[in-house]
């Protein structure tokens, strides 16, 4: 889960805490302790990112990327 936290983290801090509490959810406070590293992410936030940028679903939950499905990460480099 390790793993999957590290990419949700990324993903958090690349679309920003303010961003994805205008989404509905989670409020902005929520957000952004998680950003921080102070809580830990839960699966409910997980599944909100992957429902909100479904393109980069798949690269949350494995790490892997599929462009050629549309399947990508957010920094859009392929995965190993």
């Amino acid at each position: 889960m390790d793993a999957v936290r590290n990419r949700a983290l990324q993903l958090i801090r690349a679309v920003g805490p303010k961003h994805l509490s205008e989404l509905g959810g989670k409020n902005y406070e929520r957000w952004r302790n998680i950003s921080g590293g102070k809580i830990r992410i839960s699966t409910e936030e997980v599944g909100i990112l992957a429902e909100a940028y479904p393109q980069f679903a798949l690269w949350l939950i494995s790490g892997r990327t599929e462009p050629e499905n549309g399947h990508i990460s957010p920094d859009g480099a392929p995965s190993a």
